[in-house]
């Protein structure tokens, strides 16, 4: 016996009456002994008589079809466990492998007899941490497996040979939403920025032109520079931004909703795609980019469309590619406010510090000037500051929806600004009683 793998539901009975494989990454993962809640199953023979055995065998399990037409199913034993379920495509097992994207993956383990089928080296390669095409016409068949090769250099660390980056350079050009569905370009993105350091792998796209496939706006800054103190190239400058963000979430540990890094991270990558369509030189040979994130936020919306994000996903992209440029204008300032940290927390919400973190990460992966990333500390402390006089305020408010409705004003949303507005105040020490709370919204909202 090669490999002794008990697989959830697969008894016995099961297997002294099919025919069944392990196959895939679950096996792979297995192997690098990963956890796995989903197995990748082929079953030799006829399919249907399968599901019907197992259904009748396991009634409350719940099973629906992937694609019937490929004879793909999904059986889900409890919510986070299920079972992928495939015929075998081909004449046999080894022909179904041979079709697979690489050699990790083209794998599988005979469940009754233990042995392990491996007609293309996989297990070599696993044991190497090594990504090796197992055909080029296999990329040219499904061309997201070419984003899956470095979805796997993401997640497992595992290198991608030079046979094969030579074919994911040659047929980049097929990483095209034209040939792929959005949501499937999402999610191998989705997967790849949420990786502790995607920043080596979306350098690798770049070095193979995948990445330009992906997003052809960002192609210009491949060869455009931005010169401030010393020239420095936009594209190098944008992953080292992207670098230095993923070392700054290292740092902080589990702050954010995980859900969403990965946008925080595609906003950087897409932060300066404005710069190109902007930029311009002063007589010192100084470049400037006026109006580069607006152009930048309407560059990102078309890309959060061909990406089918949520609605949600995309008004935080937006939101953080429009106004990257904030959190440096405010550090910038020689007296910061409390005004203008309230005006920056009301305007940016729960983006506020996600906001800042980007600044952080943009400015250390530019040239060093002035006093470096001191006044982003500084900026953040005032944060803090305020959002704790903001916590006193708010247990005891000085007025109350209650009492704006007997000012005359109709509820709506325009309460949540007023409240929050005049809690600011409050903050600042310029409101110090119920009275004056009152004579500010007679004088803004009632005149």
């Amino acid at each position: 016996m090669d490999f002794a793998v008990k697989v959830p539901t697969i008894d016995e009975e099961i297997l002294e009456s099919f025919q069944i494989y392990l196959v895939g990454g679950s096996l792979r993962d297995l192997m690098l002994g990963r956890s796995v809640t989903d197995y990748d199953l082929v079953v030799e023979g006829n399919l249907n008589q399968f599901l019907r055995f197992y259904k009748k065998k396991y009634p409350d399990s719940t099973l629906f079809p992937l694609s019937e037409e490929d004879q793909e199913y999904r059986v889900v034993i409890k919510e986070d466990l299920w079972l992928d379920i495939n015929s075998i495509k081909g004449k046999d097992i080894y022909e179904d492998l041979k079709r697979r994207d690489f050699t990790i993956n083209a794998m599988a383990l005979d469940l009754r007899r233990g042995n392990i089928i491996d007609p293309t080296g996989g297990r070599r390669d696993v044991e190497q941490k090594v990504i090796r095409i197992i055909s080029p016409f296999n990329l040219i068949e499904d061309p997201l497996r070419i984003l899956r090769a470095y979805r796997f250099n993401a997640v497992l660390g595992f290198e991608i040979e030079s046979n094969t980056r030579f074919y994911l350079k040659e047929l980049s050009p097929l990483v095209s939403f034209k040939l792929i569905a959005g949501e499937r370009i999402r999610y191998e993105l989705f997967v790849i920025l949420s990786t502790r350091d995607s920043a080596h792998t979306i350098n690798l796209m770049a070095d193979d032109g995948v990445l330009f496939s992906l997003f052809p706006e960002l192609s210009p800054m491949k060869h455009t520079s931005q010169r401030y103190y010393n020239e420095q190239n936009l594209l190098y400058h944008t992953i080292n931004a992207l670098t230095n963000f993923e070392r700054l979430l290292a740092e902080k540990g589990t702050e954010y909703e995980q859900e969403l890094v990965w946008i925080y991270k595609l906003a950087i990558l897409l932060h300066d795609v404005g710069k190109p369509q902007t930029i311009s030189f002063d007589e010192e040979g100084n470049t400037h980019f006026y109006g580069h994130d607006r152009i930048g936020a309407e560059i990102v919306e078309s890309v959060a469309e061909r990406l089918r994000l949520s609605k949600k996903e995309r008004n935080i992209l937006k939101k953080l590619v429009k106004h990257h440029m904030y959190p440096h204008l405010l550090a910038a300032q020689q007296v910061l406010t409390e005004r203008a940290v309230n005006r920056y927390l009301r305007r940016m919400e729960e983006l506020a510090f996600p906001l800042l973190d980007m600044a952080v990460a943009d400015a250390l992966a530019s040239p060093p000037r002035g006093e470096g990333i001191l006044p982003y500390h500084e900026f953040r402390q005032k944060i803090y500051k305020v959002l704790e006089e903001k916590a006193k305020v708010t247990q005891g408010r000085l007025i109350t929806g209650d009492d704006l409705i007997a000012l005359g004003l109709k509820p709506g949303p325009i309460f949540r600004k007023i409240l929050a507005e005049i809690d600011d105040l409050v903050a600042e020490g310029k409101v110090r009683s119920k009275e004056d709370a009152l004579d500010y919204v007679r004088e803004n909202y009632l005149q």
